[in-house]
């Protein structure tokens, strides 16, 4: 069996960053608010007073310096407003409470000219600021552009017109919106289809099943939302409840083999037919009861012969169901196919895979079922054991089950669920030979 190595990441991995992504800087900060305090007071100063004024002469060089001086440590300085604060060089400036009407004040008196941003990748001069803070006087009333006013143009600065951000935050916003309801929405299906499948084993165990066509409307909509949104589904296999693994089962199933079966390039019309198929892959096992279900340690003969009847029950009630054609057949093959191996493991002295060789074809949905199924089951919490984690789960999947599954499909369902087997096998056995008919 493979070693598992596990590595800590170190503290100092752990940096403290804002939504932006930026490493907070306290330097930085400390120079964005006085950027901010000073643009402020500009800007309240410029509605009273002609940039030219004697008043301006400290405070405008004051500013220079500030700017100068991020532009000498960062390389530019790119000042956004976004919402109702401000990012310099993408890190939000943190301001204490005395500061906030300052903050909004200015965002106000920017917005007011259309300016959402300053960006600078060279040194500013005293005469282009004035320029700059002339935009806001009361006698400026032209239209402003990224290089400020007619006649009083700017060189090192350039504006971030604000009417674009805003309608670019706006976009965000309805993408954000849109994501977070498509979520929504595969939650409730997923919640939907656990609900139907309770149903359906309900009514397996009073021997009166309900028609399982009925749920073919909810997995269509999986399907739709898969095609965009897999992580959607990725982030939901997992079992809810230890007393009810059977139907979470069932459904974690359907849904990794969509994703799986999209990514091998199916179309959609096969991947309803594959889901409808793999939700009730084991639909025999309903029929038993919670107590054999759920029983920890061995099983007596009569328990296994009785699992081992499952199998015989799902097929049973697919040909009491409808008529039978291409699809029903479709069905019924792939529910036995499923159970089979997928080829005869020739192992070495040391009880070692060496070689596998496949045993007669079987079908591509039988295939990717078989994985999703297993992995799904050696994730999940059983009465008789703990939940194996995903690299553990497809590191026995590799090894010592590797002659239950095609090789080929396995390694496109690692990629799936993000997890490659060079993370989980050693170097002996990150080389596989497979035996060819």
């Amino acid at each position: 069996m493979a070693e598992i190595a596990l590595t800590k990441v170190s503290d100092a991995d752990d940096a403290s960053v804002d939504a932006f992504g930026r490493e907070h800087n306290e330097k930085l900060q400390t120079a964005g608010r006085q950027l901010i305090s000073a643009l402020y007071m500009l800007l309240r100063s410029v509605k009273m007073y002609d940039p030219d004024n004697a008043v301006f002469e400290k405070p405008l060089a004051q500013l220079q310096e500030t700017m100068n001086g991020i532009i000498q440590k960062d390389g530019k300085l790119e000042l956004m407003g976004v919402k109702q604060s401000f990012y310099l060089n993408g890190m939000l400036i943190k301001v204490d409470m005395a500061a906030l009407e300052n903050v909004r004040t200015l965002l106000d008196e920017m917005r007011n000219k259309d300016v959402g941003g300053i960006t600078m990748m060279r040194s500013v001069t005293v005469p282009e600021l004035k320029n700059f803070i002339w935009i806001f006087s009361k006698e400026q009333n032209d239209d402003v552009d990224e290089t400020g006013v007619d006649g009083k143009r700017l060189v090192a600065m350039q504006l971030a017109k604000w009417s674009k951000i805003k309608d670019k935050l706006e976009n965000e916003k309805d993408e954000s919106e849109a994501k977070l309801d498509r979520k929504k929405y595969a939650m409730t299906c997923y919640g939907r289809a656990v609900l139907f499948v309770r149903k359906y084993f309900d009514s397996l165990r009073k021997e009166k099943p309900i028609a399982s066509h009925k749920v073919l409307r909810v997995l269509q909509d999986l399907v739709d939302i898969s095609m965009d949104h897999r992580t959607h589904f990725l982030g939901l296999t997992t079992t809810q409840s230890d007393s009810e693994y059977l139907a979470y089962h069932s459904v974690n199933t359907a849904l990794m083999t969509v994703v799986f079966g999209h990514e091998c390039g199916l179309t959609k019309p096969q991947l309803r037919d594959l889901s409808y198929i793999a939700l009730f892959h084991d639909a025999g096992m309903g029929a038993l009861s919670d107590n054999l279900l759920s029983k920890r340690g061995a099983l007596t003969v009569e328990e296994r012969n009785e699992i081992n009847r499952a199998p015989l029950i799902s097929i049973r009630n697919i040909l009491q169901e409808r008529q039978i054609n291409r699809a029903t057949l479709l069905r019924l093959v792939t529910t036995f196919e499923h159970k089979s191996e997928y080829g005869t493991a020739v192992r070495d002295a040391q009880g070692n895979i060496q070689m596998i060789i496949p045993k007669a074809s079987l079908g591509l949905y039988a295939k990717l079922i078989s994985i999703s199924a297993t992995y799904d089951a050696l994730t999940s919490k059983r009465p008789f054991r703990d939940a194996y984690g995903p690299e553990v789960a497809l590191m026995l999947m590799w090894t010592e089950m590797r002659n239950k599954f095609d090789p080929e499909l396995l390694k496109v369902f690692m990629r799936v669920m993000a997890i490659q087997p060079i993370k989980v096998l050693t170097k002996r056995q990150q080389s596989v030979t497979i035996g060819m008919l």
